[in-house]
């Protein structure tokens, strides 16, 4: 589908890596606090890279 592009990005305790949609550029940010479906708590993600469809 165009216009289907994120963000991918991997949680630093589990290694989990999934794709994150967001309105506004996040490439300036060492990382990100969210919550982290595999280790079911808030932890650190490192951005990997912008995937653009």
């Amino acid at each position: 589908m165009p216009g289907d592009s994120y963000w991918r990005i991997k949680c630093q305790k589990c290694g989990e890596e999934k794709k994150l949609r967001v309105g506004y550029d996040i490439r300036d940010f060492k990382q990100l606090y969210l919550y982290c479906s595999k280790c079911k708590k808030n932890t650190f993600h490192i951005i990997l890279e912008y995937v653009r469809s």
